[in-house]
């Protein structure tokens, strides 16, 4: 249920009577309990979770969120957007606000709004209520869709194409909510691919090279940014692929097989070792662009936490330490990593805040990577 609070209640309490009157459930926000998530975030969950939404307006308009619009008119737009039955209920004989005036106006547009009952009091709300909410065919309510960790694991669990033998190291993030967060036509939008590829190259330290040729692939379910080149049997040390779907699901692949050296000797020693510096480095320069990327397209932190996950793909025999550590003597080979991929964990939650200032979650991703590898190796896994 959505309408002002202030002043406001004995109706709320009256529409809330009305809908339980019929055997219904009223989710209201003075019920809920203490959340970490925002305010706004904590409203806009309640419509998600909800099978309909009865909208009361009287004369007040209602606090200004940061989009500039009532909290009322935002829960109002979530609904009509997820496709939600939306029952009106407006208040006769209200002196409305203007703003408040305009959005009675288009709630109730002959065309585009909602056929609306009148109430006068509250005993006559509840009424009126209760005899909608048995009138509605909650057939077209959204049904349970792929969560985000379910995504993050679809994701995880794809192979990087034509990774040449390298090792690669994907990290995800996808948002709780099973919603269209990028509009699918804006993808193929020469704009968007523009503004996905600065944020890359200025985010600090930047995931992008300006040296390094770009490769745009979109369609109507992703954008792709891939940079570098296959040179030879293998890819560019900062071979990046960036990958955002509608859904909101960004991931980001990037090689950590580590510089190509000249040296036959030290090329030897890397081809077992899987630098934890080069590891740290690529992740670095993820988590910056996915706080760059996410700042930029949600100011409002609409979402907020996201969920992540990594895995490293075609690790094959190698030990998780430096090439530099390596010294005299011969040059074990490692055992065979007993999996491909290598998913670090299960998907987390991270707040917007932690993916701005990452240093202890990487430093985390890497102590569990270090672990993982420490136990195939002592065979224990």
């Amino acid at each position: 249920m959505s309408s002002v609070m202030g002043g406001y209640g004995e109706y709320r309490e009256a529409a809330r009577l009305g809908i339980q009157q019929v055997g219904c459930d009223p989710v209201l926000a003075e019920d809920f309990a203490a959340q970490s998530i925002s305010p706004r975030n904590a409203c806009l969950d309640g419509v998600q979770s909800s099978d309909a939404l009865v909208v009361l307006l009287g004369a007040r308009y209602g606090w200004l969120a940061p989009s500039g619009r009532s909290a009322t008119e935002e829960e109002y737009e979530e609904a009509r957007r997820r496709h939600l039955p939306i029952l009106v209920f407006v208040q006769n004989g209200a002196v409305r606000e203007p703003p408040q005036q305009e959005f009675v106006r288009r709630v109730e547009d002959y065309i585009g709004g909602h056929f609306r009952k009148s109430f006068h009091d509250a005993n006559d709300l509840r009424r009126l209520v209760s005899e909608a909410v048995v009138a509605v065919d909650f057939g077209g309510a959204p049904g349970p869709q792929m969560g985000a960790e379910a995504r993050i694991r679809a994701a995880l669990n794809r192979k990087p194409e034509n990774t040449q033998d390298s090792v690669w190291v994907k990290t995800c993030w996808a948002t709780p909510r099973d919603e269209v967060v990028v509009d699918p036509v804006a993808l193929d939008d020469a704009a968007l691919q523009q503004r996905l590829q600065q944020l890359a190259h200025n985010c600090d330290p930047p995931l992008l090279n300006y040296e390094l040729r770009k490769k745009p692939e979109a369609t109507l379910a992703r954008l792709r940014i891939r940079q570098g080149e296959v040179q030879g049997s293998m890819p560019d040390e900062r071979a990046t692929i960036i990958t955002i779907h509608s859904d909101g699901t960004l991931t980001v692949v990037q090689n950590v097989t580590g510089p190509i050296s000249r040296d036959p000797n030290r090329l030897l020693i890397g081809m077992y070792r899987l630098d934890p510096d080069v590891v740290r480095d690529r992740l670095e320069r993820s988590w910056s662009f996915a706080a760059a990327w996410w700042n930029d397209h949600d100011p409002p932190r609409r979402y907020d936490p996201l969920l992540y996950g990594a895995a490293f793909y075609d690790v094959g025999e190698r030990s998780f330490e430096r090439v530099a550590d390596h010294g005299p003597g011969g040059l074990p080979i490692p055992p065979k990593c007993p999996e491909n991929p290598v998913i670090v964990f299960d998907p987390c939650r991270v707040s917007r805040t932690v993916l701005s200032e990452p240093e202890s979650e990487i430093a985390r991703i890497i102590k569990l990577v270090e672990l993982r590898f420490r136990g195939w190796a002592n065979n224990v896994w």
